[in-house]
């Protein structure tokens, strides 16, 4: 049976789909791995995935089209969900996955976004789950992974910094690695693998 690694949030725009794209090809390193798009309108990650970089290292398929067959065989399936999830849906998938991650941004709005995320999550006893911290700018992701800890709320220890590269790779349709030029794609890149490895550590 594969490990099934989820990737929500109930609030949009907080670094989803990136860090199930990365979070896919670092595992596909370790392992056969299947990223399934949940967003039936958008398939964002399918179309990111469908570039035609040599060096991808897992498939991605819509969710609606999966089957039995096409995961017996994996090792990892990540689930990038379709965004704006209520908070029965949240509890759901941890229920249904080896790990909920829930990346969120250090900003006012998304941190205020974030109690709301977490709060189903609390209520029903649900401890399989991570916030992860993306897009972070000078201390704000620290102080925010910092003060999570604090309140006893599961976090990751590793940060993925900001870096306008991440639109760029998602524009060319490659994953960050492949933007070999942008010193600074290389270092969110390696922030994934940072993340990749704390994921393994806890499924």
């Amino acid at each position: 049976m594969p490990k099934i690694i989820s990737v929500g949030n109930m609030k949009g725009g907080v670094g989803k789909t990136t860090t199930s794209i990365h979070l896919a090809q670092h595992l596909g390193r370790k392992g056969k791995t299947l990223l399934l798009d949940a967003d039936e309108k958008l398939q964002c990650a399918v179309y990111w995935r469908g570039g035609d970089y040599d060096g991808w290292t897992f498939e991605a398929m819509p969710y609606s089209e999966v089957r039995p067959e096409h995961t017996q065989d994996c090792d990892y399936v990540i689930l990038d969900t379709k965004g704006n999830e209520q908070g029965d849906d949240l509890v759901t998938l941890a229920h249904n996955s080896a790990l909920l991650i829930i990346p969120t941004k250090p900003d006012g709005v998304s941190a205020t976004g974030l109690l709301r995320t977490l709060q189903p999550l609390i209520d029903a006893g649900v401890e399989n789950y991570r916030v992860l911290i993306v897009a972070n700018v000078g201390g704000r992701g620290e102080e925010l992974r910092d003060a999570l800890a604090e309140q006893g709320v599961p976090v990751m220890t590793s940060i993925v910094r900001h870096s306008t590269a991440v639109g760029d790779v998602s524009d060319r349709r490659q994953p960050l690695e492949a933007y070999a030029s942008n010193r600074y794609a290389k270092l969110v890149s390696l922030d994934y693998g940072s993340v990749t490895r704390e994921v393994l550590n806890h499924v």
